[in-house]
Formats: C-alpha cells, sequence, structure tokens
C-alpha cells in the first residue's frame, strides 16, 4: 500500500478527488485540521484546511488480493479435508486392528498417526499420547480414559509455556525482532489495539528506517489510535523515545526484518537494546520449515529472548512444528 497525503477543504472533497484519480483502490486512513498561510489578501491570517492521509493500493497489492481470495478457499477445503479424517465415527477407530507387540489400543493408535501426519516428531507425539493416556495393565496398553481430543488438549497445554495474561498485565517494553516477512509490523499494530481495548496507555516506537512504506503504515495506525509513535534511527534516539513514553502502560517495539544469516545486521540491532528492562520476542511464521525456525532461534539468541510468537497460522496444514 501507497500513502499519500492530501490538503483539502472537506472530506466530500477528498472523496471526490479520490474517486476521480484512484476509483475503488483509495481509503483513508486518517485526517486531521493544519493552518497554511495566506497569501495576497489578508495574508496575516492562516486558513485552515483538512490534511488527509490516504492509502492506494498498487497492482501488485491488489493481484495479491485476489490471490489471497483463492488461497481462502483451498485453506477452506483443506480444512475441510483435515476435519473429515479427524471427526472420522468412533466406531471406525475401532477396526483398526491392534497390531502385535503395539502398546497403544486401536484408537490410541489413530490419534497418534494423526499427530505425525501434522508434522509432530515422533518421540515427542508418544510423550503426549502417554501423558493424555492411562494405562491398561490387563491388555498392557496405553488407552484414553477421558474424551480423546479433550486429553491430548490437556496434554499439549501442559507441555507449552504460554504466556498469561499478556495484555492484562503486560511488560513495560515489549520488542519484537525476527527474519524478514514474517509479520512482524502487523503483529505490533495487533497488539497495539488489543492493548488499548484492554485500557492500556500504549506508545509504538520504529527501529524500522529502511523501510519507509511499513513506517507510514505503522504511523497512520497509530494516528487512527491516537498512541504516540516515534521513529528511532539510533540507540541514543531510542533511548530518548522511551523515557519520553514512560508514562505508558506498554511500549511496543518494531524492528526492521532481519536475516538470521546476517550477523553483522544482527548486532547492529543488538546495540539498540542495551537498555534493560526490554522483553524480547522472537517472531516466528508458522508456515516456515522446522529446520529455518530452529536457525532463526539459535542465531536470534543473542537478544536474551523471552519468548516465541507465532504468526500466519492460518498458512499451514501442518502446525506441528511449533509443539516441537
Amino acid at each position: 500500500m501507497k500513502i499519500e497525503k492530501l490538503e483539502v477543504q472537506s472530506i466530500q472533497e477528498a472523496i471526490e478527488i479520490l474517486e476521480k484519480k484512484y476509483g475503488e483502490n483509495a481509503v483513508i486512513l486518517s485526517s486531521r485540521i493544519i493552518k497554511k498561510k495566506r497569501f495576497g489578501f489578508l495574508p496575516i491570517f492562516p486558513r485552515k484546511m483538512l490534511e488527509v492521509t490516504v492509502g492506494i493500493q498498487e497492482e501488485d497489492f491488489r493481484r495479491g488480493i485476489e490471490r489471497e481470495k483463492e488461497l481462502i478457499k483451498e485453506i477452506a477445503n483443506l480444512k475441510r479435508i483435515v476435519n473429515e479424517l479427524l471427526n472420522t465415527n468412533e466406531s471406525k477407530h475401532e477396526t483398526v486392528p491392534l497390531k502385535k507387540d503395539d502398546k497403544y489400543s486401536p484408537r490410541v493408535r489413530r490419534i497418534f498417526e494423526r499427530l505425525i501426519i501434522k508434522n509432530i516428531n515422533r518421540e515427542i507425539a508418544e510423550k503426549l499420547i502417554e501423558e493424555a493416556c492411562g494405562y491398561d495393565l490387563d491388555n498392557k496398553i496405553y488407552d484414553f480414559k477421558d474424551e480423546p481430543y479433550s486429553a491430548i488438549k490437556k496434554s499439549i497445554e501442559k507441555n507449552l509455556k504460554i504466556e498469561e495474561n499478556f495484555l492484562e498485565n503486560p511488560p513495560k517494553v515489549v520488542a519484537l525482532v525476527g527474519p524478514t516477512g514474517v509479520g512482524k509490523t502487523t503483529t505490533i499494530a495487533k497488539l497495539a489495539y488489543l492493548f488499548k481495548k484492554n485500557n492500556k496507555r500504549v506508545g509504538i516506537i520504529s527501529l524500522d528506517s529502511f523501510r519507509m512504506g511499513a513506517f507510514e503504515q505503522l504511523k497512520a495506525f497509530a494516528e487512527i489510535l491516537e498512541v504516540p509513535f516515534k521513529l528511532a534511527d539510533s540507540p541514543r534516539s531510542f533511548n530518548i523515545h522511551l523515557l519520553e513514553m514512560d508514562d505508558r502502560d506498554v511500549i511496543l517495539v518494531d524492528t526492521a526484518g532481519r536475516s538470521h544469516y546476517d550477523v553483522v545486521r544482527l548486532k547492529e540491532l543488538e546495540s539498540y537494546f542495551k537498555v534493560s528492562d526490554i522483553n524480547t520476542y522472537l517472531t516466528i511464521a508458522a508456515n516456515l520449515s522446522e529446520l529455518v525456525m530452529y536457525e532463526a532461534i539459535m542465531q536470534f539468541g543473542m537478544f536474551s529472548i523471552k519468548g516465541l510468537v507465532f504468526t500466519k497460522l492460518d498458512e499451514t496444514p501442518y502446525p506441528g512444528s511449533i509443539i516441537n
């Protein structure tokens, strides 16, 4: 999306200009009253104008929207197929023959195989299954004591450390780091909205001075939410902005995407985080390969990562890598 600013007399005038110039491919992001100097008659009295910030959908963006609609249909079909597999009649589960020396009952075996299909490592799948089951001493097999899916859900929740009450009691400073294109800026915008909705005083600082388009979009979003927004282009200016926002309940810090192979750039970004009490979260797209996830975790480890934020969960049919 390209950002433009118009100076007009009214919103209606802005709408008319946009319709003539861009048709349906423009959206008004924000507006504010400004004062302009007069020239000629009565120059000492400034005239009031309306500055309108506009987002224009570029051709690539529009094609992306069309492709996104196609992907949504494909994902819906995938979900339907997966649900059909997961919701197979229980009586069918029982028809699975028990293999010789198999330690799982037929229905446990069926769910174990589904976990493997979802890309969960075999050893981890075994751990989750056995924690979710009881051991039948008579038949010497593992079987579910409770409803299977509830039991597995509890087992997964037990083994994952989820940050509780994050929106209600957030850390003072939350910084997102991660590879390029994983959705850090979008996640910052979502968090800002959710914190604001929870009556938290929010501030946003961007360390991304490389992508002006992303900066302008986040700035426009901050204006809509009516939260302070600053750009820091050096560790010193970052520290100054942190002090300026000390009255905020939570300060969200957006960073430029960095390849986890570019150690020099990572060190440069690390120099911003010498300030204490910065809670750094590594942002990872769920549709990345597990190997790339592990590599990112290793390389971004220099930031004293407090936790992981997984994005694009709707873009992978194999979320097992997150569990792994």
